[in-house]
């Protein structure tokens, strides 16, 4: 039987929805090519060790191994995605998805003659940009026609397994209206915040490569004219720190999440801070100078979107940009025009877009008469 599952392929994680809207998975959205290692015998999580080796025909080299996530974060020479790459054109967005329904393959379907088969039904996504250009088709049709074959390696408890991954149907959503389904269903397909509908808003959907702005009319549909996607966001911005954190303090952050989770650590004491040499050092001046400069480019975008379409009633900030950096559009906002801005939670800064795949793919499943045992909306 498939199962139903909606993947974000963050540029900073992998946030996804496996069978319901219980069970969630987050990966650190980081790969290392790595043909072998060894074991340390204190990996007892197989979530923060995946090693595998992927064999696919949407692949550009067909195959490879790979460190992903967490344990990919710990090699030097780990890649994390570059303002360069779109989503829909690079590997690494194919080899993230495989791996995480690989390790979820693995308890969720039978294996036979040392092989699980797996099929699911996957909602995912691309940026603005990407979808204005076209490529969500072909994004849609290389993950749905290819062979995919995942199997672990030095993986604790995993080493040896292989999932062959097929799917049923993949559906290929726009960011930045994923949003603004979330924002306005429940988990059981009710309507919430209503006084969203029938407005003019705008979602504007802070990445860590780039951003979504998309203004939805009073019809609930994405304005193609003068909504926009480019090719900014904190990314870029988190590598400057590391690197003058490193110059400064000769301190390695090993990668954007371990910094994310620097900036906005929740005790007091510990954020903004790292430890050198047994010390706790503050590092908030160089994080202050890099995330005003962008914070300044993205109140301006936000200025533009409420120029070009003035009956904008409200702008709500999403992502996991909104959430670095909150404080300073809000200083910019109270400084100029206090234009009504919303920021939703840190939960859903990081959940709200795989949440909105996931409940659109069972819209999809509903108006098709698909009945699974994966495609009932329940309470939350």
């Amino acid at each position: 039987m498939a199962r139903f599952v909606s993947i974000d392929i963050g540029n900073d994680a992998v946030k996804g929805f496996l069978g319901d809207l219980t069970n969630r998975i987050y990966i650190p959205n980081v790969i290392a090519n790595v043909q072998n290692r060894e074991i340390v015998e204190m990996e007892k999580n197989s979530l923060h060790a995946l090693h595998v080796e992927i064999t696919s025909s949407a692949l550009k080299n067909k195959n490879g191994s790979f460190a992903v996530g967490k344990l990919a974060s710990k090699y030097p020479n780990n890649d994390e995605l570059t303002p360069d790459q779109d989503k829909a054109d690079s590997d690494q967005p194919v080899i993230m998805l495989l791996t995480t329904l690989a390790y979820d393959a693995i308890e969720q379907f039978p294996e036979e003659d040392g092989v699980i088969e797996a099929t699911y039904y996957l909602s995912t996504g691309l940026p603005l940009d990407e979808t204005k250009q076209g490529k969500a088709k072909d994004f849609r049709k290389k993950l749905k026609n290819s062979q995919h074959e995942v199997k672990f390696l030095k993986t604790p408890s995993l080493e040896g397994k292989i999932v062959r991954i097929k799917f049923e149907q993949v559906l290929v959503n726009t960011e930045g209206f994923a949003a603004f389904v979330d924002l306005t269903t429940n988990n059981d397909g009710s309507t919430k915040n209503e006084e969203l509908l029938g407005k003019t808003i705008l979602i504007n959907d802070i990445g860590g490569l780039s951003t979504d702005s998309a203004i939805i009319t009073d019809e609930a549909e994405v304005d193609n004219e003068y909504s926009n996607g480019i090719k900014r966001g904190v990314s870029t911005y988190l590598d400057t720190i590391i690197r003058k954190v490193y110059s400064k303090y000769k301190y390695s952050i090993k990668s954007r999440r371990t910094l994310v989770e620097i900036i906005t650590n929740e005790q007091p004491e510990e954020q903004y801070h790292i430890w050198v040499n047994g010390t706790r050092v503050s590092i908030k001046d160089i994080i202050d100078e890099e995330l005003s400069v962008l914070a300044k480019e993205e109140y301006k975008l936000i200025k533009d979107m409420w120029r070009n379409v003035p009956d904008i009633r409200l702008a709500y900030q999403t992502g996991g940009g909104s959430l670095v950096l909150k404080p300073y559009l809000t200083k910019l906002n109270q400084d100029d025009k206090n234009y009504p801005l919303r920021f939703v939670s840190e939960d859903d800064s990081v959940w709200m877009i795989a949440r909105a795949y996931f409940k659109i793919l069972l819209m999809y499943a509903n108006t098709k008469g698909i009945t699974t045992q994966n495609t009932t909306l329940t309470k939350a």
